[in-house]
Parts: C-alpha cells; sequence; structure tokens
C-alpha cells in the first residue's frame, strides 16, 4: 500500500474508530484482528479481561484488538474506503426475560431490565453507551453487510450484492472458534462462531421517544429465513415487535471478526398444541422479512429424525442467560454448559423431591438434561438450543432439546426440562415446506 494511501486508511479508521493510535503498551496501532496482515490467518489467542491488572499489562484497551505496525495495517472498513458498511451496528445488551419454571409456583424470577454489566470486563474504545443502543427509526432495523438481500434458492443459497455464499453442513460446531481462540475463561464462554446457529430474540419498546431493543430469548437458525424458539418467549408478542439477531457473541462490542446480522420478524408460528398454563408443546417458528447471509459465524442448526432418543453424556446449551438464579446481571459473551442427558423416569422422580410434589407427571413433550451443581442453563437462556452429538461425524450436533423450564438453577440433583425437538420434526417439516423452504430431511445431510 503507497504511503499516501496508507495515511488516508489510518486517518479515516481513527475517525470511525476502528484503529486507535495510542494505547497501552502498543507501539503501532490498534486494529481488529482480521486487519493486521501480520497476525490474521494464524492462531490469535485472545484473553478476556477479569481486571484492573489485566488492562494495565495489554497491549491495547480492547480485548479484541492486536498491536500491529504501520506498514502491515490493511482495512477497508471506514465507509469513506470501502462505501459498503451497517448502517446500525449498535449492541444491545438490556434486560432479558425468561420463565423460570412449568408454572406449578407463584414465584418467578426477578428479571432485571440493566444493560449487562457482567464482571464489568472487556470495555474498550468500540464500547456501546445506553444511547448508541436506541434506534431514531419508526422500527427495529434490518441490516447485513449489504444493502440488498437476493435469495435463489431460499433453503440453501443467499446472494449478497455479487457475491455467492452457501449455507454449509448443517450443525457443524467449531470448537477452536474463528479467527482467535480464548486464552483463559471465567464461566464457561464459548469460542467466537463456536455455535454458528445461535440467535438472539430482541423485542423493540419505546424509551424516550426512541425504539430500544431488548433481548428476550435464545433460539437456533434452522433455515434462512426461519428460527426455532421457545412458544413461552413470543407468546403474547406481535411479530412486529421482534427482531432476530444472527451472529452475536460478545453482547457489548462490534469488534469481532464477522457483523452481526439483524432481521426483523415477519411472523410467529406457534405449535397449535402450545399450552400457555402448563407450557406442553413449547415450540415456536420464527419466520425473518428476509433471509440471513451465510457467514462463518452465520449457520444452520441441525434437527433430529422423528422421535429420535437422546442419551449422550457430552451435549452443550448455550446462551446469554444468568449463571446463577440470583445473579443480578446477564452474561455479555455467550456462554456455554456441557450437559449429560437424564432418563425420563430419573428426571420425574428427581423433580418430584421439589416444590412440585410426588403427584408431578413429565408430559411427553419435554427431556431433561443436566443436574451437576453450579452447571445449568437459567434465566435468560430460554428458547436457546441443547445440541448433542451426532454418533460417527466430528464436530457434528443434533438439537436435541430447547431450554424450557426449571427449578431454580444448577441445583445438584435436580436437572432442566428442554422441549424434546424430535417430537416436532414432522410438524417443523411441514411448516417449511409450507414457506416453501425445502425440507429438514434435505438438510440434515445424514443418512438414517
Amino acid at each position: 500500500m503507497a504511503l499516501g494511501a496508507l495515511k488516508l486508511v489510518l486517518l479515516i479508521g481513527v475517525l470511525h474508530g476502528s484503529i486507535t493510535l495510542a494505547a497501552g503498551k502498543c507501539e503501532g496501532v490498534c486494529v481488529k484482528m482480521d486487519e493486521c496482515e501480520n497476525t490474521f490467518g494464524g492462531i490469535n489467542f485472545v484473553n478476556l479481561r477479569f481486571n484492573d491488572e489485566d488492562y494495565v499489562e495489554a497491549d491495547c484497551p480492547h480485548y479484541l484488538e492486536v498491536c500491529c505496525d504501520l506498514e502491515h495495517v490493511v482495512t477497508t472498513s471506514a465507509p469513506l474506503v470501502s462505501g459498503a458498511v451497517n448502517a446500525d451496528r449498535s449492541k444491545e445488551s438490556e434486560g432479558r426475560s425468561d420463565e423460570d419454571n412449568q408454572g406449578h409456583s407463584d414465584s418467578k424470577p426477578e428479571v432485571t431490565s440493566e444493560i449487562p454489566k457482567v464482571l464489568n470486563v472487556n470495555e474498550g474504545s468500540k464500547e456501546k453507551s445506553s444511547e448508541e443502543i436506541k434506534s431514531d427509526t419508526d422500527g427495529p432495523k434490518a441490516h447485513s453487510s449489504s444493502e440488498t438481500v437476493v435469495v435463489e434458492d431460499p433453503n440453501l443459497r443467499s446472494t449478497v450484492g455479487d457475491q455467492k455464499k452457501e449455507f454449509g453442513e448443517c450443525g457443524i460446531r467449531n470448537p477452536d472458534g474463528m479467527g482467535f481462540k480464548l486464552a483463559n475463561s471465567n464461566s464457561n464462554e464459548t469460542e467466537y462462531a463456536e455455535f454458528p446457529w445461535m440467535m438472539a430474540i430482541l423485542q423493540s419498546h419505546e424509551e424516550d421517544e426512541s425504539k430500544v431493543l431488548k433481548y428476550e430469548c435464545g433460539g437456533s437458525l434452522i433455515a434462512p429465513n426461519v428460527v426455532l424458539t421457545a412458544a413461552h418467549c413470543v407468546m403474547d408478542k406481535s411479530a412486529d415487535q421482534l427482531t432476530v439477531r444472527a451472529g452475536e457473541w460478545d453482547t457489548m462490542t462490534t469488534n469481532e471478526i464477522f457483523d452481526h446480522q439483524e432481521r426483523p420478524v415477519s411472523s410467529i408460528i406457534l405449535h397449535p398444541k402450545f399450552n400457555r398454563n402448563l407450557l406442553f408443546h413449547d415450540i415456536a417458528l420464527l419466520v425473518v422479512a428476509s433471509p440471513f447471509t451465510a457467514e462463518e459465524n452465520v449457520q444452520l442448526a441441525c434437527l433430529p429424525p422423528q422421535d429420535m432418543e437422546f442419551t449422550d453424556t457430552n451435549c452443550y446449551a448455550a446462551g446469554w442467560g444468568k449463571t446463577e438464579f440470583d445473579a443480578k446481571s446477564y452474561h455479555a459473551i455467550l456462554k456455554k454448559v456441557p450437559l449429560p442427558m437424564v432418563d425420563r423416569a430419573q428426571c420425574q422422580t428427581a423433580l418430584r423431591s421439589t416444590r412440585l410434589g410426588p403427584r408431578f407427571r413429565l408430559h411427553e413433550s419435554f427431556i431433561c438434561a443436566g443436574g451437576e451443581e453450579g452447571i445449568d442453563t437459567c434465566t435468560g437462556d430460554g428458547g436457546s438450543p441443547l445440541v448433542c452429538p451426532v454418533a460417527g461425524t466430528e464436530n457434528k450436533y443434533y438439537q436435541a432439546g430447547i431450554v424450557a423450564w426449571g427449578i431454580n438453577c444448577a441445583q445438584a440433583g435436580i436437572p432442566g426440562v428442554y422441549v424434546r425437538t424430535c417430537l416436532y420434526t414432522n410438524w417443523i417439516d411441514g411448516e417449511l415446506l409450507k414457506l416453501n423452504f425445502g425440507s429438514v430431511d434435505t438438510r440434515s445431510n445424514i443418512e438414517e
């Protein structure tokens, strides 16, 4: 790059916040990892910051920035140079809500509406303020890396400008992340893009005459236009209130390698047998107005064959929910919890020992997982996927469940309760066919 052009890029990068000239111990410039040619492409280890000492020892003010020599800067993220950026990359991390139990108790979990300041860590030069997450439009605004999105085959392919990208094989987990790997972890944080089907469901609220998006529940992307979640998350909401975000990881920054994507919800499909009082058949589909674009951090989940049984001991659930039932805030970075599946009879016996009482019967639409002290999904994780490995295929997972309800969180011997996804594969398949989005079976790429 010519010296004059480099100076122009650096100047615009500084003005638009993508480059930090003076920070920490860095003697060059601090840029995103993919904007420095002598770091991107190898394995970058990232240290999360949990105390003041971590900031003192850091080269750059933000944990997702690297110190780069001037001649190695390759940033093209400034709008005046590239001409194509997101009009709205705001991050929301406000109040998160979820159901705590199946409706057998009058007590409900306390829900906070504060922006999550979990450990108050990993803040930096691109931290978002409460003002920046407000929208001055009439509603949620969808965005991706381009202004237009055209679908050729809504089941497999999306087109962004002239660049075609296809969704890869469904259900592929990235255990080592994408672009960088965490060198430390405090609360089971996931690697970046480890579960690329993970979705955040946001609800629009009026606040100071502006629209603010607040987190409601988790979900999973099962088709480019369709998100799977729990019915209790959306049962009293209208589609025009909801926006779905794909590709999210750290809700407090936009410094990730790939942009997140947002789409407004166009329709909500609740299961016809959903019982809002007892949460039986607690499953719903959200159809978005335009398909998500395939990217390294945005891929599809795999649904299991109808009526498949899961007995695995190495399943995972992911979400931004609380780490403890009485915690005051939610998790900023997507977390994961390793969970063993629990036999139905054993689960029912365990739940009968709680306030549910000795006559409690576990409905057929539920399965159970967990029961280890200190390891569980919790308030705010509702609607999020529970995935279990596909035998014989490395790093491939079926979505075995959906976070539904539980008795407090992470109690020894008390499993969490999940929607039994395999009971609804045929129903989901039928709904996708009605929408002309193709069949679940054609996406699974697995011989039954």
